[in-house]
This record gives structure tokens, sequence and C-alpha cells, in this order.
């Protein structure tokens, strides 16, 4: 007989693995794009933050897209060796910089990007009921949530048998 936290962790693995693959097929909408112009996903994901706001310093960007500093910063080398982003010193503070797009991929993110991102979940949509669209945000909404909520409240370290907190090392 499953004990309610076996079936809750049960629960808890199914529903990772449905998001960990709801993730591999959007990305999938990219591989053109990256096979094209050799842009990676993290490469994109800093291309459509500053698409949204150009302009950006480091440090902004990478609190934006949750990476390090470090991490950020060379993905905004491999993007300015290729001519897709230019690092202008600050006008108020020069030991800093400020990142910007280039025209081209400018407009490139602002067009292209949106309806690669959001084309195979309209397709999708197109295709369930009315019912089943408000199923499927109402899942979503409702995770997010949750998952909100544990975040805020210390990342959710804790043991699903005993409830105790989990020390990373």
């Amino acid at each position: 007989m499953e004990t309610a936290n076996e079936g809750l962790l049960r629960e808890a693995e199914e529903v990772a693995a449905n998001v960990h693959a709801l993730r591999r097929l959007l990305l999938r909408s990219f591989e053109p794009d990256i096979a094209k112009g050799g842009v990676t996903v993290p490469q994109m994901n800093a291309l459509e933050e500053l698409a949204g706001e150009n302009g950006l310093s480091l440090k902004e960007l990478s609190g934006r897209m949750g990476l390090s500093h470090s991490t950020v910063s060379g993905i905004i080398d491999r993007l300015q060796r290729k001519g897709f982003v230019r690092r202008t010193p600050d006008s108020k503070d020069r030991r800093y910089s400020r990142i910007f797009l280039s025209e081209e991929v400018k407009d490139y993110v602002r067009v292209e990007v949106p309806s690669r991102r959001l084309g195979p979940i309209l397709r999708a949509l197109d295709l369930a009921s009315a019912g089943e669209r408000e199923q499927i945000l109402a899942g979503v909404v409702t995770l997010r949530r949750l998952l909100e909520a544990v975040v805020s409240e210390g990342g959710g370290n804790q043991n699903i048998e005993t409830g105790a907190t989990v020390q990373v090392p």
C-alpha cells in the first residue's frame, strides 16, 4: 500500500517530468535559428531581455535572467563577437557599460522571436476545446502560484518523508 508521501512524491516526479518535456518541446521551435545563427538558448534569452529593455547593465541583465554575472558576461562576450550586441560605456558612470542590440538583431527579436515562442502554444491551444484551454490555463496558473509561495518561503527544501529542512552543502 502506497503512503501519502510516496503518492505525493510520485505526482511531483510526474509533474517535473512533464514540465521538463514541455520545455524541451517549446525550445525545439528555436532549433532552426540555433542551427542557422549558432545562437544558444541562453543567448536567445539574453537577446529577448535586451529587446524588452535595450541598454541594460550586465548586473541588471544577470538579475533578470537569474544567472550569475560571470555566466551572463560570457554570453554577452560571445554575442558581441557575432555582432549581435555592443557594449557602450554608461554615460553616468563610465566604470559600467550598457548592452545594446544591433539594429538587425533588434528587429529580428521583436518580430520573429514572439511568433517562434508562442507559435507552438497557439497551435496547441487551437487544437484544444474551450474547456481544455480553461483547464490548461488554470493548471499552469495554479502551479505557478504554488511554486512562488514555496520558493518565497525558502525554496521548498524539505524532506518529503520527514518534513525536515534539507541543508545543501
